[in-house]
């Protein structure tokens, strides 16, 4: 495991500028990762995208939904029954299919709620977003040329950790936090 420093910058510029600092205090490019790190639920760590299995306002809406499809399907197949004499048949199956629709499409709509903030736990640690210079102090001395560097162009949240360094922060995980320097 590598010890890295990182900060995250709002500007391009500023991170541009840190880089700059970077190479005149003798980093090689080997030493230095940039990359963007996306806002709180758009880093795509599940494979349909986002960042946790589900939403807790949308924890009972399945259930709504199904509590709604059974209501609206009942009340389709009577209002099918009434209309069947007049209009055929046909219109049994269709209007409790249709019943069943929007009574499933109302129940979701009514399961849902506004997430609650103690549901939102996955993404207390992670910031806004914005790119990223994580660099390698592996070598004496370096860690605090590398904190200047970083602090001294705007840089926030600059902080260390350890990981895994081949050509870059390869077990960059933006949920953990870095410990402050």
């Amino acid at each position: 495991m590598s010890r890295i420093v990182a900060g995250r910058f709002d500007r391009s510029v500023d991170a541009d500028a840190a880089l700059d600092a970077l190479k005149r205090d003798g980093f090689a490019r080997a030493e230095v990762d940039t990359f963007y790190v996306g806002p709180p639920g758009q880093n795509a760590r599940l494979a349909l995208g986002g960042d946790v299995d589900s939403d807790s306002g949308a924890r009972h809406a399945s259930m709504s939904g199904l509590i709604g499809a059974v209501i609206g399907l009942a009340v389709g197949l009577v209002a099918g029954l009434a209309g069947a004499l007049d209009l055929g048949a046909a219109t049994v199956p269709l209007s409790a299919g249709l019943g069943g629709l929007v009574g499933a499409f109302a129940g979701v709509m009514a399961g849902l709620h506004a997430a609650t903030p103690h549901a939102r736990h996955a993404h207390i640690a992670e910031s806004r977003g914005g790119r990223v210079i994580a660099v390698c102090v592996d070598r004496q001395g370096t860690e605090q040329l590398a904190v200047t560097a970083l602090r001294s162009n705007n840089a926030r949240e600059v902080g260390r950790t350890e990981g895994l360094w081949r050509n870059g922060w390869q077990d960059f995980d933006p949920g953990r936090p870095l410990a402050a320097v």
